[in-house]
């Protein structure tokens, strides 16, 4: 069994925002530059050309690139837009054609992951009708478990009830990292001490969140906390904390997985998330699939007037460094070293 290590392009949005990389560009920093096998993709975020439709032209560019620079489709993920008109939701059959087309696309770049979402009750019955779909195309079509919600979750359960109840291959997850948060994101405390917050009760919320100690809201103002502090103290209930074990109940039904992170320190940690615990659940319960970084910490640094540029290669490079230390594949010798080695 082997864990692979992998990218997801939404951790460089904010280059390829700017300009600074291209498509092509996105996938050759993360093979050459960071090592990644795996490339996760978000096709209305960086798309081909000729997206939704795509033409015989950009499949085989698409496909070229993943030769040349001897990486492997892994995540075709989409969004839900049920939403997306004013007036109504869409109908089951409108979100079903979208969920198809989905996985008829993912199928021509060569993903076998199609990740999406579940909100409502109501999606499972859109996946139980797609998965003649799923299994003729030869893909998974995955929810994310992702935070706020968790493996002991209703639309986890009530997903593999069905998954159960089926006997589908086709049907499955996609786990991010972000259920194992033991501390709250340090870029969103720094982007709070930039507007203002006090930096001693921003650090007493997190203790408090690490420890399962959350001050109240009265705690937080008899301390002097304001709106600030007190935003910090509310956003708490997003982040959860799983034990890693329960991942034992879901490996089997996963292929992928998102290492979400916030922001490596120089040491290659992310002080926020807990990864030492879920790799070592993960490999020692013979997880054979890929862990695709996903860098989510870059958004609090968006602020107008913030000139503080975090440089998403590099921190993608430190990410990996990480998970290689954790799953064995470094020692701390090659760890100590490679942690200097800056992407110039």
């Amino acid at each position: 069994m082997t864990i692979k290590l992998g990218v997801s392009l939404y951790s460089f949005q904010e280059d390829y925002y700017l300009g600074k990389l291209d498509l092509e560009g996105c996938i050759a920093k993360a093979a050459n530059e960071i090592g990644a096998e795996g490339i996760e993709v978000l096709p209305d975020q960086m798309p081909l050309p000729s997206y939704p439709n795509y033409t015989e032209e950009d499949i085989d560019k698409w496909l070229a690139w993943m030769d040349k620079y001897k990486t492997t489709p892994t995540s075709y993920s989409i969004g839900i837009n049920y939403t997306m008109f004013k007036n109504r939701m869409w109908t089951v059959d409108e979100y079903l054609d979208d969920i198809v087309g989905s996985i008829k696309r993912a199928k021509q770049l060569g993903f076998k992951i199609v990740r999406n979402g579940i909100l409502k009750k109501e999606d499972l019955e859109v996946y139980e009708k797609a998965i003649p779909a799923a299994e003729h195309y030869g893909i998974q079509l995955c929810t994310e478990i992702h935070a706020p919600r968790s493996i002991r979750s209703w639309y986890t359960q009530d997903l593999i009830e069905m998954i159960q109840r089926t006997g589908t291959k086709h049907l499955g997850f996609v786990v991010d990292f972000g259920i194992f948060n033991k501390g709250m994101p340090v870029p969103l405390k720094k982007r709070l001490i930039r507007e203002g917050g006090n930096e001693q009760i921003l650090n007493y919320i997190d203790e408090g969140y690490r420890n399962k100690q959350i001050p109240t809201e009265d705690e937080v103002r008899k301390m002097g906390g304001g709106n600030i502090e007190l935003s910090f103290r509310n956003q708490t209930d997003h982040y959860i904390y799983d034990d890693p074990e329960l991942l034992k109940e879901v490996i089997a039904y996963t292929q992928y997985c998102h290492g979400k992170f916030y922001e490596m320190d120089e040491n290659c940690e992310d002080v926020s998330v807990d990864y030492e615990g879920p790799l070592r659940v993960l490999k020692e319960n013979g997880f054979n699939g890929y862990i695709g970084s996903e860098y989510e910490g870059q958004r609090h640094y968006f602020e107008q007037g913030c000139d503080i540029y975090m440089d998403p290669i590099e921190q993608v490079r430190r990410h990996h460094v990480m998970m290689r230390k954790y799953l064995g594949e470094q020692s701390h010798e090659q760890v100590a070293s490679d942690k200097n080695k800056v992407i110039d």
